[in-house]
């Protein structure tokens, strides 16, 4: 009878089609208010959506850790859902007009690249936000 070995070659050809888990890492940023001025941090995700990270007093840290995806370079933020959501930009910037006064966080967005930890040091310079890696 040749049905079961149908079942098992159906079975095992399921199992070879699966796509590969794709390698992801976590990165941990932390931004730390140097200044005299309270500092929003902010990411935008995709279709224009931007989520507030947090605020930083003087003198105070921000710590938050973004998903990446090694393999297509995509950094992400995971939604109460648990959905991954692409981030287009991060920024911080002087609280109240965070946007007009910001400095964007770089991330390294390419196919096969790490993105790696990062501490940013970050205070009001003459109305906008300046950030320096320590």
């Amino acid at each position: 009878m040749q049905f079961p070995h149908i079942l098992l070659v159906a079975a095992l050809g399921g199992l070879i089609a699966v796509p590969a888990l794709s390698d992801t890492q976590t990165v941990e940023i932390t931004v730390e208010n140097t200044g005299a001025t309270a500092l929003s941090c902010q990411a935008a995700m995709a279709h224009w959506y931007s989520v507030s990270l947090g605020d930083i007093a003087a003198g105070d840290s921000l710590s938050f850790a973004l998903g990446a995806d090694i393999d297509s370079g995509t950094a992400f933020l995971r939604n109460t859902k648990g959905d991954e959501m692409p981030v287009q930009r991060l920024w911080c910037g002087l609280k109240g007009k965070d946007w007009a006064t910001r400095f964007e966080i770089p991330l390294e967005r390419r196919a096969g690249v790490a993105l790696t930890d990062m501490t940013l040091s970050c205070a009001d310079q003459d109305g906008q936000t300046e950030c320096l890696a320590p």
